[in-house]
């Protein structure tokens, strides 16, 4: 597996560049704009031009902002207007693909239905792939289980363009206690029946600070939360796994990225080559 970090962009895309490289990434994960703003953001010739020395590079996924709600792109125009700005983005960019959150709505159905509906959107004006992220499944949020990623899948027209990321913490806090290989592999079993084969696209590898089964989101340092290292062991020694990016999305604390890297080099398969940073 190939191991990354998600990377802030606020000062450009040459500092991601920088970042990335100091730490040993061999993958990437952006916000093409500001995460916590509507505002929509216009590229430059410079942001082109930045960006093409960043993903010639590294290979580079897309996070979808914090705002945009795709379970109720009926409601507020501008979840749906800001899944397809950034969509936009990608597209001009050239990023490939874009990671989503499926969402929140009090109707979890009518929820899957119009998370569905917003893949179908995107994928109706943009050649971008998108990757629905499973969750906690705190509250209303969809996407806490095997049957609400396949209701959402179910209802998308463009499969080919939809695949799905794994995030380990949120799986862990769903319930599914993944320190156990059985469970592990139960739910990749059940994954591949329900979703099809091939149908995993990238890792968010973050260790939990809450219990599972507790449905709280709390991504914490690989290895010293509740989920711990066997796991992660198992999993980037995975085979079947070894060509898919694995990005880190643990809190930004003192030296800790270089930590968590460090650590997640020492689970790799000794075979594999190592970035140096």
């Amino acid at each position: 597996m190939k191991i990354g970090f998600h990377v802030a962009i606020a000062k450009g895309f040459d500092d991601a560049l920088k970042g990335a490289k100091a730490l040993g990434c061999e993958v990437v994960q952006v916000f093409v704009k500001n995460p916590r703003s509507w505002e929509r953001r216009e590229l430059s010739d410079a942001d082109h031009a930045a960006f093409g020395r960043l993903s010639a590079e590294l290979p580079v996924f897309a996070h979808l902002s914090y705002l945009p709600n795709l379970a109720k792109i009926d409601g507020d125009g501008r979840n749906l207007e800001g899944l397809l700005h950034e969509a936009a983005l990608c597209e001009r960019l050239g990023i490939a693909s874009l990671v989503v959150h499926p969402g929140s709505h009090p109707d979890r159905l009518a929820g899957a239905r119009m998370t569905a509906e917003a893949v179908d959107r995107v994928h109706d004006r943009h050649d971008v792939t998108i990757l629905i992220e499973n969750t906690a499944g705190q509250g209303n949020v969809l996407g806490r289980d095997i049957e609400e990623l396949a209701r959402i899948y179910e209802g998308v027209s463009n499969k080919e363009k939809t695949l799905f990321c794994i995030d380990t913490a949120h799986l862990f806090e769903s319930g599914c206690d993944i320190r156990k290989k059985g469970v592990w592999t139960g739910f990749l079993d059940e994954f591949e029946r329900k979703l099809g084969p091939g149908r995993i696209g990238l890792f968010h590898l973050n260790d939990s600070k809450a219990a599972t089964g507790s449905h709280a989101d709390r991504h914490w340092h690989i290895g010293q939360g509740e989920i711990g290292l066997k796991f992660f062991r198992m999993l980037v020694r995975d085979k079947r796994f070894a060509h898919l990016g694995g990005i880190m999305e643990t809190p930004k604390m003192g030296n800790m990225d270089e930590v968590n890297m460090e650590v997640m080099r020492s689970l790799l398969p000794p075979l594999v080559p190592r970035s140096s940073s």
